[in-house]
């Protein structure tokens, strides 16, 4: 049987045809299915706007701390909840990960990460857990935390670059 453009894939790591390795082909590969980030706002701030390294933010940042799309004023069960829903109605049969976006998600002390990250975890619709956050503000411990929570879950950090300069 001759193959057409449609069976030819140059690209290994892609099942789009794209030239990289995309996060909808990592997902798919790691959990044989579509998983989806919902944003979580866990009530985080940045010290780009506490006042500890700088006032207003990062230039790339919105007023949400690039989290316009979480539900927020809202537990992070009605969260997850309502992200789900939402993408139910174009992938029916997605995972979900819950994904804490907004501002810093590493910038609290230890015991308050863990009751958010926890949260996030049991619920039922969780299939593992991502978080947003700057090398500044991830601690030894939280990172030793992170990583024994990775032995049982599915655990992402997204380390932003604000700066190359100190």
């Amino acid at each position: 049987m001759k193959k057409t453009q449609k069976d030819y894939n140059p690209f290994p790591f892609s099942d789009s045809n794209k030239r990289y390795h995309t996060m909808d082909y990592f997902m798919r590969s790691k959990f044989g299915k579509k998983a989806c980030k919902i944003p979580i706002d866990g009530g985080f701030t940045c010290p780009n706007r506490d006042g500890s390294k700088g006032y207003g933010g990062c230039i790339f940042c919105s007023a949400s701390g690039s989290g316009d799309f979480t539900g927020k004023g809202t537990d992070i069960r009605s969260q997850i909840e309502c992200g789900a829903e939402m993408m139910q109605k174009k992938w029916p049969d997605a995972l979900f990960i819950p994904y804490f976006q907004s501002f810093t998600n590493t910038y609290a002390p230890l015991p308050v990460l863990k009751e958010l990250y926890t949260q996030a975890l049991e619920h039922p619709l969780s299939s593992g857990l991502c978080i947003a956050t700057r090398p500044d503000c991830l601690t030894a411990e939280t990172a030793d935390y992170l990583r024994s929570l990775s032995e049982k879950h599915f655990v992402m950090v997204e380390l932003g670059l604000q700066t190359s300069s100190d």
